[in-house]
């Protein structure tokens, strides 16, 4: 048994059993089984204390239902928004990376290279 339950209304505190025979508070006749007490309603049925109410009751969640109804839904064409085949092929050549030949010259390609290393290994001979 919860301690502490207090009808939304009053104030006053509320016994399960009470609230387990009908959804009324006892002290001030409120009819407790509506949309305004929504809160209190969802409370009671977490903790197992109304069996007799679910998300499901029209009483309570009727205004949820009539917003949530998928006939009123409108009717959106899908087509009107997807890419079709035909732009597609307008961009495919496009998209094929190509690469760039870059105007860096290999070092295999720079002037004087060869001349360069024979004069360094004539260094290293010429100090021995």
């Amino acid at each position: 048994m919860l301690e502490g339950i207090i009808c939304p209304v009053c104030g006053a505190t509320l016994k399960e059993e009470d609230l387990r025979e009908s959804l009324v508070c006892v002290h001030c006749k409120t009819d407790l089984h509506s949309r305004d007490y929504l809160d209190f309603l969802e409370y009671l049925m977490t903790n197992g204390i109304v069996e007799n109410l679910d998300f499901f009751d029209t009483d309570v969640y009727q205004e949820d239902i009539e917003r949530l109804d998928p006939e009123d839904e409108e009717e959106v064409d899908p087509s009107e928004y997807e890419k079709k085949k035909d732009n597609f092929s307008l961009y495919e050549n496009e998209m094929i990376p190509t690469t760039q030949e870059e105007d860096i010259p290999d070092y295999e390609e720079f002037e004087g290279l060869d001349e360069d290393w024979e004069e360094f290994n004539r260094r290293e001979y010429d100090s021995f």
